[in-house]
């Protein structure tokens, strides 16, 4: 090889199966130089080996074989969706309230919600929360200066768990002190965050995602295989799903609204940033947040592959399982079926509609859920999307047809691009070490946008 190259950053993203290293350059330079990716290289995750590292250092050897040098970083990132991401539960006062906003606050900081309650704990959700055994649980409840009862006898509840997950407090502030105490005397690690709903059709929840994320990091350097992870990695850890949203909510200040698609081996993630249109605004009855990710457990085109065999078999479209790394045409084209049936079901699960309430007065129109209908950009990112033949003519399939009907999808001219370089995820982590500009022009270019 010959002599090193000097990069501005490596970040390695670290998936279940795979793990992917990429350098970049042309950052700390930015506007003077163009930002650019310099390489990829990918090997195996190797979790189960008892070490990433060993994943990580093969990718860039890979990496570093690609461009016959090796490579000297000055930053060395990473996100990460191994060791099964962060397993959270999440409580609040009311389902459309506060328990719907502590989901929110988990789900765009990346974690897997694996279970969610409503008004008071009851035995059966304590059993529930230590069969999930969750890394992390979020308590929420009452607005500000509104209910103190129930958000206390939660914690309260909680302090009988036979596990001492870290538990992140982010209720009515009233009470903020009252609860730590409680469930620090029980011997868990409370860390406190902005209430996620201070008031009536208020949310508040980015605080709550940055509190999140830095469990994450925590959570992830411990987790089996993950230890030594330090070692090669010198800025914060990220979830992926996490990174995506960072990377998605800079995009669309630099290019407007949009949706951003990750058809992955066991889930389907899918993002938005966007307010909505005006007109279905005025029909809305709940709040919903800038950004928002949904996490579809039972799309994916691996590990949850038989599953959607099932449903597609059922709609009569029956399709062979493809292997988690297809290489012949029919393999391809299996895999690019179920990436098809996956993102196109993600994008109208992630969607609200429209609903008519029949009242006194006559029919009324009204809004729920998420209006997609002002996102005038679809991009697909991960591996499936990226990799396989097609990608771009399944987003176009997942924007509304004719005149959109009751389901608020983004509309039919909307355009679609792919993240061709896969770099989104390490967008995300960039954004917290370079110029925003910089990192944007990196995405612009995979997207083609």
């Amino acid at each position: 090889m010959s002599a090193a190259r000097p990069v501005d950053a490596l970040v390695a993203e670290i998936g279940s199966t795979t793990t992917v290293v990429s350098a970049f350059g042309g950052l700390s330079e930015f506007p003077a130089a163009t930002p650019r990716l310099g390489g990829q290289g990918g090997a195996a995750t190797s979790g189960a080996a008892g070490d990433v590292t060993i994943g990580v250092g093969a990718a860039r050897a890979q990496l570093e074989a690609a461009l016959g040098a090796p490579v000297e970083p000055e930053l060395t990132l990473a996100t990460s969706s191994a060791a099964g991401g962060l397993r959270m539960t999440v409580h609040g006062l009311t389902q459309r309230m506060t328990a719907m906003a502590a989901r929110e606050a988990a789900l765009g900081a990346g974690a897997v919600v694996k279970y969610q309650t409503a008004g008071r704990l009851r035995p059966h959700d304590l059993r529930e929360i230590d069969a999930v055994k969750p890394n992390l649980i979020l308590l929420a409840g009452g607005v500000e200066g509104g209910d103190c009862d129930t958000v206390l006898f939660n914690a309260g509840e909680l302090a009988k768990l036979a596990a001492r997950p870290n538990v992140v407090y982010a209720g009515n502030s009233v009470v903020c002190s009252d609860a730590q105490e409680l469930l620090e005397r029980a011997g868990f690690k409370v860390k406190l965050a902005s209430n996620v709903y201070p008031a009536v059709d208020e949310l508040d929840i980015v605080p709550a995602r940055h509190v999140i994320h830095d469990a994450f990091e925590e959570h992830i350097t411990h987790a089996p295989g993950m230890e030594r992870i330090g070692e090669v990695v010198n800025g914060k850890i990220l979830p992926t799903p996490g990174a995506v949203l960072i990377a998605a909510e800079r995009l669309a200040e630099d290019v407007g609204d949009l949706v951003v698609i990750d058809v992955g081996g066991a889930t389907t993630d899918v993002h938005s940033i966007t307010d909505g249109s005006p007109e279905i605004a005025a029909l809305m009855i709940e709040p919903q947040p800038h950004s928002k990710r949904t996490v579809e457990g039972d799309l994916g085109t691996y590990v949850c592959a038989p599953h959607v065999v099932e449903m597609l078999a059922a709609q009569e479209r029956p399709v062979h399982l493809p292997p988690a790394l297809p290489r012949t045409q029919e393999e391809i084209a299996a895999a690019l079926t179920l990436t098809h049936f996956a993102a196109v079901t993600g994008v109208q699960r992630h969607a609200g509609q429209l609903a008519h309430l029949y009242t006194p007065t006559g029919r009324q129109t009204v809004a729920r859920g998420r209006d997609l209908t002002a996102c005038r950009l679809v991009i697909g990112t991960g591996g499936a999307l990226t990799r396989l033949p097609g990608g771009e003519a399944v987003l176009a399939d997942v924007r509304a047809k004719g005149g959109g009907g009751e389901r608020l999808l983004p509309p039919p001219d909307a355009h679609a691009a792919l993240d061709r370089d896969y770099i989104f995820a390490c967008c995300g982590a960039l954004l917290r070490h370079f110029a925003p500009e910089a990192v944007t022009a990196l995405m612009r270019s995979s997207a083609g946008i």
